[in-house]
């Protein structure tokens, strides 16, 4: 049974760290001697509310700082100049405070996926050879927000079109059905080791990058990354079954999507359950089935 933490309070970078502590065992485990790699999601370089907040990133290192002697890089390949997005959102503030790189995943090493086009034809992607290294700790640093194709973004669809290099990440997005079936399949060659998924301020309507803020005042953590996406859905009104690639990844993996066999430890879904409004075009996203 998966431990999925919620914590619910007045500040993000508190809420981020206490999620972490609770299932700290856990955490601490599956890191062994791997290197933490932070992915958060830059789908804008301006927009702060489609964005990673940079406390949400100080919550994580923050817990980590009392046992993980090495340095953590944080890394992205942003829609758009990844070093851009680190000045707007005042992520070198960090290099001062914490033993911290900033990577350019555009920039970096790749190498080439398959995955297919609307017809069903093999296309190669370029994904960040960080991202697919297994001798990496990776932490999606994810929030809560609507999306303008496949229903919801959180924890799994940030490390899996975010491992795509800028100029490859239109090639994913081939209609309702294959969209979700290709991140599914980017999910078989990056996965999150640990999910912390932000839901201080979340995004609402017409999302990935103009929708509207919704207070949540909440943090969710798990080394599931489908328990952690599963109870996020139900925090935001969402039925799991409906968001294609989620559906898709439950698939063939040892993980579980029963709500009633996640174990949520620190504050219930039932206290933090805030319905977000769904994208204006949301009918067409749910027809990935046809």
């Amino acid at each position: 049974m998966p431990f999925v933490s919620i914590i619910k309070g007045e500040s993000r970078r508190d809420n981020i760290r206490r999620s972490l502590e609770l299932i700290a065992d856990d955490v601490k485990k599956g890191i062994g001697e791997r290197q933490i790699v932070i992915k958060p999601n830059f789908v804008s370089t301006s927009i702060q509310l489609a964005t990673s907040h940079v406390d949400q990133i100080r919550g994580i290192l923050d817990f980590f700082r009392d046992f993980y002697k090495g340095k953590v890089i944080i890394a992205e390949a942003a829609c758009g100049d990844t070093l851009n997005a680190f000045k707007n959102f005042s992520y070198y503030s960090l290099l001062d405070e914490y033993d911290v790189e900033l990577m350019d995943l555009n920039r970096g090493a790749y190498k080439l996926i398959p995955i297919r086009d609307s017809r069903g034809r093999t296309i190669n992607v370029r994904v960040s050879s960080l991202l697919l290294d297994e001798d990496n700790y990776l932490i999606s640093a994810a929030k809560l927000k609507t999306h303008d194709t496949v229903v919801v973004t959180l924890s799994i669809k940030n490390m899996a079109m975010g491992s795509v290099l800028l100029f490859d990440k239109g090639k994913v997005h081939q209609g309702v059905r294959q969209t979700n079936l290709n991140i599914a399949e980017l999910t078989q060659h990056v996965w999150p080791d640990l999910s912390v998924i932000d839901g201080f301020v979340g995004m609402e309507g017409n999302g990935p990058i103009f929708g509207d803020p919704i207070h949540v005042g909440i943090a969710i953590a798990s080394g599931d990354p489908l328990a952690a996406d599963r109870v996020a859905c139900e925090v935001m009104g969402i039925n799991f079954l409906k968001v294609g690639y989620l559906y898709y990844c439950t698939e063939g993996r040892l993980s579980e999507t029963d709500i009633n066999k996640i174990n949520v430890i620190g504050a219930s879904i039932k206290e933090c359950i805030t319905p977000f409004r769904l994208h204006s075009h949301v009918e067409e996203q749910y027809r990935w089935k046809d």
